[in-house]
């Protein structure tokens, strides 16, 4: 598979070059790694090498005014980042880049940006090669959000298609469907979601990009989950997993933590969270990363999870002046979805309320329908109560309310804290316990036991519902987090 993760970058050369003062060989090294087909993250750990050179140097090299500008945005600091791509207005290439990547609110800028580097690669063969943000998990909602155009993409899959393949070329492959498959699933059309999905993975792990295919399914995973199906999301995680190490993409593993823990919250998997807050979650002090939104949506839910409702808030009103200026809607919905339910948990509903009036009319334009039902029994409980308050009646909100109760029922323990209060296990269900945790199996349990393999099952299947748990994995987990194991 494709791998965007530059060939050219390789850290201990640079700091070599760095250390050694060799300005020009640095110099030349970084025009290498910045020519070449990468993710956002690539700018991102130039950074430090690019800080050799004066601000001279950077506003008289094309290249390096280039990725400045695209650095300056990825740490939120927008209006640097569009000086730096004034000294680019001579080069009709970069600048075009740039009118794309660095994000705000002026999409017609944009689309005529895409248009002019589509009519590139038709006049002239050039392959504009546009960088792939993986940051929100999807190329559509990556570093800049595109969401206002989904009626169209819905209506014109070949033709976005057809589009793609004029900005990316071989690395298009399977881009147009995830969009399509996105959209379809933010408007609860489930099936056709994965229908799509299912039918351009194996093209995409064939002949794609590795990134590509890291979206997709993570997509996949997100639809799995949405369905009732979240006992295949484990296998799910350890596929996903596997193809990132298998491609060396370094960029996109330090997403992947972020994915699992969310992913997991749904199956009440607390211990998974809590280590990558203790981890690898982002800070809160210093520069804000744009690519670090997805993990800082994922730090909110954890906040909540804990109860720590005006850490929520706080990191909140952190993340939405840059979101703002980069015209982030997608990011500002979910950000206040999950203000408005820690303002409700923590007894000030009219806050809650306040947020719901503001930002459902955007939900019901750009159908939103899973962003708000995917955070299940919290939601509903606050949609449910804005209806009975507001004495609100519409078909748009009692759908919103129905798909909420869905997912609670299928999650309840999706941003609950985790029981303490299970019911005593027996002698002989916590010793065959402590020989599962021993990794045995059920064979080997009962040659232990001296009992038969399907006393082993009865018993197992006891435990498991007395632990509320699917797997042997969460049945470890919960006995070692509440002290049942103790006998050991």
């Amino acid at each position: 598979m494709k791998n965007r993760d530059n060939e050219f970058f390789v850290k201990e050369e640079l700091d070599e070059l760095l250390q050694a003062g060799n300005k020009e060989a640095l110099k030349d090294q970084l025009s290498r790694i910045l020519a070449y087909p990468c993710c956002l993250n690539g700018f991102r750990y130039c950074r430090k090498y690019l800080n050799a050179f004066s601000e001279e140097e950077i506003m008289q090299t094309p290249y390096l005014a280039t990725a400045a500008a695209v650095i300056s945005a990825i740490y939120g600091d927008l209006e640097r980042a569009k000086r730096y791509a004034l000294c680019v207005e001579n080069e009709p290439l970069m600048k075009l880049h740039l009118d794309v990547i660095i994000p705000g609110n002026d999409m017609e800028k944009v689309i005529r940006a895409l248009q002019k580097l589509a009519g590139l690669q038709q006049s002239h063969g050039i392959l504009p090669n546009l960088p792939l943000a993986a940051g929100r998990l999807t190329l559509v909602n990556g570093f800049r959000d595109f969401t206002a155009y989904s009626n169209w993409i819905l209506g014109h899959k070949e033709q976005l298609g057809r589009y793609i393949n004029q900005l990316y070329g071989d690395s298009a492959i399977g881009m147009a469907e995830i969009a399509y498959a996105e959209i379809s699933y933010q408007r609860d059309a489930c099936f056709e979601a994965i229908t799509t999905l299912v039918s351009i993975i194996p093209f995409i792990e064939k002949e794609g990009e590795i990134a590509v295919l890291f979206i997709a399914l993570s997509l996949q995973m997100k639809i799995m989950i949405a369905t009732g199906q979240i006992a295949v999301v484990y296998p799910m995680l350890d596929q996903i997993y596997q193809r990132l190490y298998e491609g060396r993409s370094r960029w996109l593993l330090e997403n992947f933590s972020a994915m699992r823990a969310k992913g997991l919250l749904y199956d009440g998997d607390i211990h998974t969270v809590s280590e990558w807050m203790a981890r690898e979650a982002p800070g809160e002090m210093g520069e804000l990363c744009m690519l670090d939104i997805y993990k800082y949506m994922v730090k909110m839910r954890a906040y909540i999870l804990e109860e720590k409702y005006i850490a929520q808030l706080s990191l909140a009103e952190y993340l939405r002046r840059p979101l703002q200026e980069a015209g982030r809607i997608m990011d500002l919905c979910e950000l206040d979805i999950l203000s408005a339910i820690s303002y409700f948990l923590c007894g000030n509903p009219g806050e809650a309320y306040s947020i719901l009036d503001r930002i459902l009319p955007v939900i019901l334009e750009r159908r939103f329908d899973r962003l708000v039902a995917d955070e299940g029994e919290k939601i509903y409980f606050l949609l449910r109560s804005y209806k009975k308050e507001r004495q609100k009646e519409n078909e748009y909100l009692n759908k919103l309310i129905s798909l909420s109760k869905r997912m609670a029922l299928l999650y309840p323990d999706y941003l609950r804290k985790a029981k303490e209060d299970y019911p005593a296990l027996t002698e002989t269900e916590k010793e065959i316990l402590c020989l599962i945790a021993d990794g045995r199996s059920n064979a080997e349990i009962a040659d232990f036991m001296d009992i038969s393999i399907n006393t082993v099952k009865f018993h197992v299947k006891n435990i498991y519902t007395k632990l509320n748990v699917r797997t042997r994995q969460q049945a470890i987990r919960i006995a070692n987090e509440n002290k049942i194991l103790s006998l050991r």
